[in-house]
């Protein structure tokens, strides 16, 4: 019940001349109206605590078995732990300003909508963030945090471009192997080209892709696609690594292979494959392949 309604309940009982039960509800929204005030005012104090970069003060407003969870990561239970994490947090960091937007607080729960805004290894960054804070005897037993956290790692400086985009091909040999064409082409631009074999001609669009997938992957299972090796320059990711998979057929057709990637705005705009068909049909056969190559498919 928000402070409003619980007002306008007391109002409405004044009128009616409901005195016992007035002086009841009046005395109980007093209470908890009391009750929010003060958790707003202890999330205040937490605020103050982080924009001035004090990792004691911030640590020891948690309660001794507090959990504070940002919702992409695992929870970190405990105060010491918290003040190890915060330690290592804040360490680089020159300033922070979390910037209330709205403060709202039912009971003992308390609603921050913040932009934090920062200088950490002095790199300046400013993200949008909610946090959910319960209070209990004066001290925070739980803060739940909600937030983009690719933004935030950019912004800090953390994520690296190769890692980021290498995420992205991830999400797309999972999606294949699980015969999900939908999120292989969720990752492709709308004016993207494909070659899956350099010297064809290119795939242009996503229906032209997912026409060649869906018959390309007709009957094909245990499918084992992997990289082994990656470099990324800005936009570009280089791959190598093996296709992997039993056809239609039953027959296992093993490839070493090459890929090009280059990206704009996390969507892939051109891709090309290289790779050695002969070897593919070579494998289908079950005909042995050289050492060398043997070598590349046993990494």
């Amino acid at each position: 019940m928000n402070t409003f309604v619980k007002l306008a309940l007391a109002g409405a009982l004044i009128v009616s001349g409901c005195q016992s039960t007035h002086q009841t509800m009046e005395t109980h929204v007093a209470a908890e109206l009391t009750q929010e005030e003060e958790s707003i005012a202890v999330a205040q104090e937490m605020v103050t605590a982080w924009n001035e970069l004090d990792v004691d003060r911030i640590a020891n407003l948690f309660a001794p078995d507090a959990v504070l969870h940002s919702m992409m990561i695992e929870p970190i239970h405990g105060r010491e732990t918290l003040r190890e994490h915060l330690g290592k947090l804040l360490e680089h960091a020159t300033r922070l300003e979390l910037q209330l937007k709205t403060v709202a607080a039912t009971g003992n729960t308390v609603f921050l909508e913040r932009v934090d805004d920062f200088d950490i290894n002095g790199q300046h960054g400013s993200v949008p963030v909610t946090g959910v804070l319960v209070i209990e005897n004066g001290m925070v037993s739980e803060w739940r945090e909600y937030y983009d956290r690719n933004e935030l790692l950019t912004e800090m400086g953390v994520i690296q471009p190769e890692q980021d985009l290498m995420a992205v091909v991830t999400q797309i040999m999972d999606s294949w192997k699980a015969g999900n064409i939908d999120g292989v082409l969720e990752h492709v631009a709308d004016d993207v080209q494909y070659y899956y074999r350099v010297g064809s001609a290119p795939l242009n669009g996503p229906d032209e892709i997912r026409a060649f997938l869906e018959k390309f992957g007709s009957g094909m299972s245990d499918i084992r696609w992997r990289i082994t090796r990656h470099a990324q320059d800005g936009n570009l990711l280089m791959v190598e690594g093996a296709d992997d998979f039993v056809d239609a057929k039953g027959n296992r057709v093993q490839i070493p292979y090459m890929g090009m990637f280059e990206f704009e705005n996390r969507k892939i705009r051109l891709w090309r494959d290289y790779f050695n068909p002969a070897i593919g049909d070579m494998t289908r056969k079950g005909e042995p392949v050289p050492d060398h190559v043997q070598a590349l498919l046993s990494e």
